[in-house]
């Protein structure tokens, strides 16, 4: 299932009407005489601003490149010496290089540049280069192409020509490992790759080669494409740009295992997937993860997982609110609920969501989903709503807020991005878009850390999560502060939120306050410390009494009230998981409300 659908987004955006050929971002052109001299190379890549970060100012970067159609696959040649496409990793005598574009090191003769047990590899793939290259132009029967050939020969003849090819690499800042390209200077900058009968022929070589080598092969039903073809005993295409979650330089999605051999069925054709599907679903995912598609962003990382997103028709999606919430786009997803923004016809568009996690070599699918545009905007818009809690930022001033990205509270159950447990990025995900309940040990991470950091571990992120979860247990939870809320657990964050004012009036700040102290005891047990904490209290507005007793009238006349709401029955000895997230939140309520009322006292003030 999950195959066939990337497969048909490759079908629908053309991405397989050409199998011989990829398009890739070429980083430099090296430039040649009409004598097959080395002009110099040429940066194909475009300066980017990359924006301030902490204390790291903003600076200008080079990054891509001109985008060129490359051929798929690398090319060696055979015991017989015949020339045959080939896997990249191919084992054997010859080394396998990709015509027309290669990285730098296949390419051109940078030892210096190269680690010393790396350049007996690279020469070779270099000469697989080369040899091809010169193939090409004798088939072509071209002599326009003859100053390639010469070049060939020169960077074998002419020690001074590496050093100055190291010396232009240096000058413009570009890697050994960047793709890089050949033109000819009577072409006024235009590349081998763009001249027309190049790419014809090398479509023509590829055709045939294809099928020679699927000549006498297995044929079967392929399980992607659904119609009858070559199975492909191995896979030869991989999924690029995971090495984030975990993966090498370059994953399959599916391989063949000695041990998935059945039924005669060697390798990969226990799959049954032809070299087409294999191809098709590869280019799918690559460009998913590329966010090649034009206007709309189809991959997101959280941590370890990759989310990949798209539909079966054209149609935009909320999916990127999800991961970077503005508030014009919050507000917006959450008044189109009510005003019906989203057409019928979007409506009913089949939405389709890919979770990935990395393994060395391989690409993990953590999770799928197949639902409807429409789906995907109702739950996020309870997502939303859910969320939506008093801030206590700079800029929140205790009112309510939504704006929390997926990242930010997958990060909220750990102290850093590194403790946050790898399926926690998913399973928020899930719950997001599917409007499943949140699992106890997320609220319990959550809580873990409110014991450890104290009163700094309250913010808007954490304190969403927990909300969240309470609300999709069936519990009754505001987005600020409840007055009649008589929940005793509740009660009881509230009243840790007022001693916790009480002790700054009187003495201000001090190295840990009573919720750095108290807050995991009392959050757990509060028959165990209530008593301790109230006298502690009252000491403090004995002082204020005295100091400032404008102060000591309203923090006493609070602390009456709430404490009123208490039932006669002692304080519980032990509080249930939930009904701790619900101390939290009472503490955060009531630590909301006082931020907010001063807010509006200044408000107020600045107004008169």
């Amino acid at each position: 299932m999950i195959l066939q659908r990337l497969y048909e987004l490759a079908d629908r955006e053309k991405l397989i009407d050409d199998p011989s050929l990829v398009n890739k971002e070429v980083a430099c052109r090296i430039d040649i005489d009409d004598s097959g001299n080395y002009l110099g190379i040429q940066d194909l890549r475009q300066s980017v601003e990359k924006p301030a970060k902490g204390k790291t100012p903003a600076k200008v970067i080079k990054s891509g490149g001109k985008l060129l159609p490359v051929p798929v696959r690398p090319v060696v040649r055979d015991a017989e010496g015949q020339w045959k496409t080939t896997d990249p990793a191919a084992s054997g005598k010859e080394k396998p290089a990709v015509f027309l574009v290669d990285t730098i090191a296949r390419v051109l003769p940078v030892n210096r540049l190269l680690d010393e047990d790396k350049r007996e590899k690279f020469a070779s793939q270099r000469a697989t280069f080369w040899r091809f290259m010169k193939h090409v132009i004798v088939e072509l029967k071209n002599n326009a192409l003859e100053p390639i050939a010469r070049f060939a020969d020169k960077l074998l003849e002419s020690t001074d020509l590496e050093d100055r090819i190291c010396q232009d690499l240096d000058s413009l800042g570009l890697a050994s490992t960047v793709l890089c390209t050949l033109a000819l200077h009577s072409d006024s900058g235009k590349c081998l790759g763009e001249r027309t009968e190049i790419i014809s022929w090398w479509r023509e070589f590829f055709g045939g080669d294809f099928a020679t080598q699927q000549a006498g092969g297995r044929q079967g039903l392929c399980q992607v494409t659904g119609r009858v073809s070559g199975i492909s005993q191995s896979v030869k295409t991989k999924v690029k740009g995971l090495v984030p979650i975990g993966c090498r330089a370059d994953a399959y999605l599916v391989t063949g295992l000695d041990s998935a051999d059945s039924f005669n069925l060697v390798g990969a054709e226990a799959s049954m997937v032809s070299p087409e599907g294999i191809d098709g679903f590869t280019r799918a995912l690559n460009a998913l993860i590329g966010n090649d598609f034009p206007s709309q962003r189809t991959s997101y990382r959280v941590n370890g997982i990759m989310f990949l997103f798209w539909t079966r028709e054209k149609h935009d999606h909320s999916m990127m609110t999800l991961f970077e919430p503005e508030p014009d786009q919050v507000r917006f997803l959450l008044e189109s609920a009510s005003r019906g923004v989203q057409s019928s016809q979007a409506s009913s568009d089949a939405f389709y969501m890919l979770t990935l996690g990395g393994n060395s070599a391989r690409v993990v699918v953590r999770d799928y989903l197949e639902t409807t545009v429409d789906r995907i905007h109702l739950n996020l818009v309870a997502w939303f709503k859910e969320l939506t809690i008093a801030d206590l930022s700079k800029d929140g001033n205790g009112y309510s807020s939504s704006r929390v990205p997926l990242w930010m509270l997958a990060n909220a159950t750990a102290m850093d991005s590194d403790g946050v447990a790898p399926d926690t990025p998913a399973r928020l995900l899930q719950a997001a878009i599917q409007r499943t309940p949140i699992s106890d040990s997320i609220l319990n991470a959550c809580l873990r850390r409110l014991r450890a950091d104290g009163a700094s571990g309250f913010y808007l992120a954490r304190m969403s999560l927990i909300k969240l979860y309470l609300l999709r247990k069936g519990l009754p939870v505001t987005e600020t502060l409840d007055p009649s809320e008589n929940d005793p657990a509740y009660i009881y964050g509230r009243l840790l939120s007022i001693f916790e004012q009480i002790q700054y009036d009187a003495l201000g700040d001090v190295n840990a306050n009573v919720v750095d102290k108290f807050y995991a005891t009392f959050s757990a047990s509060p028959g165990l410390v209530f008593s301790r904490l109230f006298a502690n209290a009252q000491n403090h507005l004995r002082k204020l009494k005295s100091e400032k007793p404008g102060a000591a009238v309203n923090s006493e006349r609070l602390l009456s009230e709430v404490v009123a709401m208490l039932n006669a029955s002692p304080p519980s000895m032990r509080l249930s998981l939930q009904d701790q997230g619900r101390f939290a939140i009472g503490y955060y309520h009531q630590k909301a409300k006082r931020f907010q009322d001063i807010a509006e006292s200044k408000a107020k003030k600045a107004a008169s």
